[in-house]
């Protein structure tokens, strides 16, 4: 679903702070900020085309700063988010790379199966090597 054009300006130009704050790697300003932008959705939130990227960017910035619950809460968040989206396993492979980072190999190696099997392999192009090694190798991880 589009968001209303007042929103979407407002998006905008948070947005050119959230490139400003990435550049510098400041998590904790990018989250503060996609919280708000998370607050101007009108609800359902999870129904709007920009929820998705929303919540993708959370589980990524709660990731990096190592935290654990916050990742995991909007991981759960990011499944609801924009339903109408082709399912290609970007969820799977992005809920995949948190539970990596977290060392729960055997929850991220079912993300990732899942991922694969939706992307033919392209969620796992462009990204670091690792992750593949798991999927690949799962028994260098889950003892």
């Amino acid at each position: 679903m589009e968001l209303p054009n007042q929103i979407q300006d407002q998006f905008e130009k948070i947005d050119e702070k959230i490139e400003n704050y990435y550049e510098k790697g400041n998590h904790n300003k990018i989250i503060e900020l996609e919280l708000e932008k998370w607050s101007l959705l009108p609800d359902v939130k999870e129904n709007y085309d920009e929820s998705f990227f929303i919540a993708k960017s959370l589980v990524d910035e709660y990731t990096q700063l190592k935290n654990n619950s916050e990742a995991k809460r909007w991981i759960d968040i990011f499944f609801l988010c924009d339903k109408e989206r082709l399912d290609d396993g970007e969820r799977e492979f992005v809920a995949g790379k948190s539970h990596y980072e977290f060392n729960e190999y055997q929850n991220a190696y079912e993300e990732f199966k899942i991922a694969f099997q939706k992307s033919e392999g392209r969620s796992f192009q462009d990204e670091d090597p690792k992750y593949l090694d798991l999927y690949k190798n799962p028994g260098k991880y889950i003892k």
